[in-house]
């Protein structure tokens, strides 16, 4: 009688260690969270190996590039002693810009018209309201010499009319200066008016061409605002050789007539660029 309850008592304890976790029940794989009196998550806090972190319910979603993020711990010892990753900033190394009253070469001087043309985008209306405002008045200047010279073949006209009068009066006599002396006096009169016009056209001239040197000169344009240090006299030939060998190829000491002749080439250069 004794073997069969030995035999029983066998395979209820075989029965037992078959079941896992020493004979406790399967815990779920997904366990439902439920709540004590206390509102504490009992299946969480009875579990042992569960998360520390938050419920999944009160999980926030991640966006596509915290997840995408290659999560790199800050104190990893392979990444110790390496610099952080930077974006990279471009550095633009400076250039040297090369000051327009320092040019004295004609090849810098149109390279560096070119460029300013190019970056300032006034540059080209104010050099056509040049062209027209010195056309303009070269045009009204002609006019008034063609005017003055008109009015002094109409006053000849008439001299000559009152000269006839006066001899018909005098019965054909020649007055006592004689025609050729008053024809004589008139073309004197004539010439001096004409010079002195011309004499006040030269001066307005001098005045426009110096109100455009000095627009040309703020607008960077080179040989318009060329430095003093750079005109030497032209019979300074050796102090020309002496300052050419200390100065840079595009900064050589000019006479005022080489000057003078950049400057006329340039004004050509420019009334080419722009003439409509």
């Amino acid at each position: 009688m004794s073997q069969p309850q030995d035999l029983d008592a066998i395979l209820a304890t075989l029965a037992q260690l078959s079941q896992p976790g020493g004979g406790q029940p399967l815990r779920p794989l997904y366990p439902t969270p439920h709540t004590n009196g206390n509102d504490i998550d009992v299946a969480r806090d009875s579990d042992p190996y569960s998360s520390p972190g938050p419920s999944s319910s009160t999980t926030q979603p991640r966006s596509l590039a915290e997840s995408s993020a290659p999560n790199l711990h800050p104190h990893d010892p392979r990444l110790r002693g390496r610099p952080q990753s930077r974006s990279a900033t471009p550095t633009t190394s400076p250039v040297s810009v090369i000051d327009p009253a320092k040019i004295t070469v004609w090849q810098d001087g149109l390279r560096c018209v070119t460029k300013i043309a190019a970056q300032n985008k006034a540059f080209e209306l104010s050099i056509k309201k040049m062209m027209q405002d010195q056309r303009a008045h070269e045009m009204r200047w002609y006019s008034e010499r063609q005017a003055l010279k008109t009015t002094q073949s109409s006053r000849a006209s008439s001299a000559s009319q009152a000269m006839s009068i006066l001899q018909s009066l005098n019965g054909n006599a020649e007055t006592e200066s004689g025609p050729d002396h008053a024809d004589v006096d008139v073309e004197a009169n004539k010439a001096n008016e004409l010079a002195t016009f011309d004499r006040k056209v030269h001066a307005a001239q001098q005045t426009m061409e110096a109100a455009m040197t000095t627009e040309l000169k703020g607008l960077g344009v080179p040989f318009f605002g060329t430095n003093e240090d750079l005109v030497i006299t032209a019979t300074d030939q050796e102090v020309q050789h002496q300052l050419s060998a200390s100065r840079p190829k595009w900064s050589t000491p000019v006479t005022d007539h080489e000057l003078l002749l950049l400057r006329r080439k340039m004004v050509g250069h420019l009334e080419d660029l722009y003439r409509d």
